[in-house]
């Protein structure tokens, strides 16, 4: 959003898909901890600020981790001179760091559907011999994002054969991944077909059950457990330095007004 001489204007009015649509454009594709020069130039550019600020962030080796550490006075000393500019930059900054965590926090790590082997080590197909979804119900959902393990699953609203026609009755049962404490894995073999894995996510929650196919245990569980760690670093991330952009309340905004009111004074 922009004014007539090119600098970048907070509007208030600008909608949520907006900002989103701007960081998407610039990120590149990458979480904002791996923005470089160029995804910041991305951003500045989208954002008015481009020209006239662009070669400040570049001199001064801002990056997608520098960024979020910019606090009024260190705006001040790269060259922002303008309490409008660095309010409206800094307040950017916010937003930037706000709509990154969420799409950080939503991506999708792995998605998948429970594996239901049939009996006798899958001599013969799941449910026989009522082998159709009115009898055996709707396999659990999967899905794990960066910041969590949800299980979806679609219970018949009776318990009995061929009572699938009544109606599902749909439950999500979530686990935060930095929450969790431990992740088993445990496989057998099959005569035929491919035998199952069950991977055990542990949480103060109690446990939570995944069965897949057994070649894919392995990696299911590499990914929870990267992705596990990767949540516990966020939960537990302390910026040292300056302050971050949402660590920028009232009183420093009002103080750094101040000093600007007393630097024309002088002048």
């Amino acid at each position: 959003v922009t004014d007539g001489s090119g600098a970048g204007v907070l509007n208030k009015g600008t909608n949520q898909a907006a900002d989103n649509a701007i960081v998407e454009q610039a990120s590149n594709g990458k979480v904002l901890a791996d923005w470089g020069p160029q995804e910041i130039q991305n951003w500045l550019g989208l954002i008015g600020f481009g020209q006239m600020y662009g070669q400040h962030f570049y001199q001064h080796h801002i990056d997608g981790k520098a960024v979020v550490q910019l606090n009024p006075e260190l705006a001040k000393e790269m060259g922002i001179i303008s309490v409008g500019h660095r309010l409206t930059i800094l307040s950017w900054i916010k937003k930037l760091q706000t709509i990154n965590r969420q799409q950080w926090r939503s991506a999708m790590v792995f998605e998948g559907e429970e594996y239901r082997p049939g009996p006798f080590n899958n001599v013969l197909p799941f449910g026989f011999p009522f082998c159709f979804e009115m009898c055996t119900g709707k396999p659990a959902v999967y899905k794990v994002t960066n910041s969590k393990l949800s299980v979806i699953q679609n219970i018949k609203a009776y318990n009995f054969p061929l009572m699938g026609w009544c109606g599902f009755t749909t439950t999500v049962f979530t686990v935060d991944l930095s929450d969790v404490s431990d992740i088993d894995l445990t496989s057998g073999t099959a005569c035929m077909g491919d035998p199952p894995a069950m991977l055990v996510i542990n949480s103060s929650k109690g446990p939570v059950f995944m069965i897949l196919v057994n070649n894919m245990g392995d990696e299911v569980k590499t990914k929870i457990e990267q992705a596990k760690e990767e949540a516990v670093i966020q939960a537990n991330m302390v910026i040292h330095g300056g302050a971050p952009a949402d660590q920028i309340d009232d009183a420093s905004v009002c103080e750094m007004e101040e000093v600007e009111t007393e630097e024309m004074s002088r002048e």
